[in-house]
């Protein structure tokens, strides 16, 4: 199984988000209600960098024995803890949200079949983080589940964010295309073709159309969430077919993870600042962020923040 190398992934703190978002991915759909006298609830933050303004707070909830939540009524409360008594400083109700992904698994019999892969996360859409420092989450669940007991997740507010934030003005990647390569596996890990590697970055800046630029890598994904994010870009990518230019984009040296089994982060990752994948850019007409993603997204978000600009 590949290995993440340490020079820039071995971070405590990241090694904990991480495992989050693994946990996130990979549990599916479990669904019923959790028995009244059930085991406690833990908060879950599926994203690593939030800064101070306005952030996407995405998050999921799961107990100890590994079930997580789903759909229920959640409302989070967020303190800061910069201060000698935490003050209650932002309060939002959070969304459910789920992603439907279609991923090819090979058989023993060498053929690829498609299976439906359902993953979700709650989201609040909007909230304002007002100073940097440690922040901590409050989970208050209602609704059908009975109000479980969920543990407190604490975070980092930075002051400034490392990936390219909303207003800023993206690099000019020159990234593979399929121009360049003999075959798409050269610019892809996705088991299923598709058309969004006609274009570099820096050709789509001088397109004079907005853009879409997904970096993920479905077969090599540390998150386990690219997977699911390719399917979902991909099918955004249909519904804005012409009027929009969709970039997918590897995280990693696809040649050195096939053949020694090692991820080495492709320049890309590098010119971009990325702390994680995968992460998806809604970039407008005139190069600059408009909405950004980490992790898990769906299509009615990109969908959203991309119609505005058409």
């Amino acid at each position: 199984m590949p290995h993440v190398p340490s020079r820039r992934w071995s971070s405590a703190r990241l090694a904990a988000v991480l495992a989050g978002l693994l946990a996130l991915a990979a549990a599916g759909c479990t669904g019923g209600a959790p028995a009244a006298r059930g085991p406690a609830y833990s908060g879950l933050i599926a994203a690593s960098e939030f800064v101070v303004g306005e952030n996407r707070f995405p998050f999921g909830i799961v107990a100890v024995d590994g079930e997580f939540l789903e759909s229920a009524i959640v409302r989070v409360r967020f303190f800061s803890l910069e201060d000698p008594t935490p003050e209650l400083l932002a309060e939002e109700v959070a969304t459910w949200r789920t992603i439907e992904g279609v991923t090819p698994h090979a058989h023993q019999d060498g053929e690829t079949h498609l299976h439906l892969d359902f993953r979700g996360v709650y989201v609040v859409d909007a909230v304002e983080f007002l100073k940097p420092g440690i922040w901590t989450a409050e989970f208050d669940v209602s609704g059908a589940y009975g109000g479980p007991r969920v543990s407190d997740a604490a975070f980092e507010v930075k002051a400034g964010p490392s990936a390219p934030g909303v207003g800023e003005r993206v690099p000019a990647t020159r990234n593979l295309t399929i121009h360049d390569v003999a075959s798409f596996a050269e610019v892809s890990s996705r088991a299923v073709e598709d058309d969004m590697h006609e274009l570099s970055v820096a050709q789509a800046l001088e397109g004079g159309k907005p853009f879409v630029v997904l970096f993920a890598s479905p077969a090599f994904c540390v998150s386990a969430m690219c997977g699911p994010v390719t399917d979902t870009i991909a099918a955004v990518h249909d519904r804005f077919r012409g009027r929009a230019d969709f970039i997918h984009i590897e995280p990693w040296d696809l040649a050195v993870a096939r053949e020694e089994g090692r991820l080495v982060a492709a320049p890309a990752m590098d010119e971009w600042r990325l702390p994680t994948e995968p992460w998806t850019f809604v970039v407008g007409a005139d190069g600059r962020v408009v909405k950004r993603f980490e992790g898990l997204v769906t299509g009615d978000e990109v969908a959203a923040a991309l119609e505005p600009l058409l």
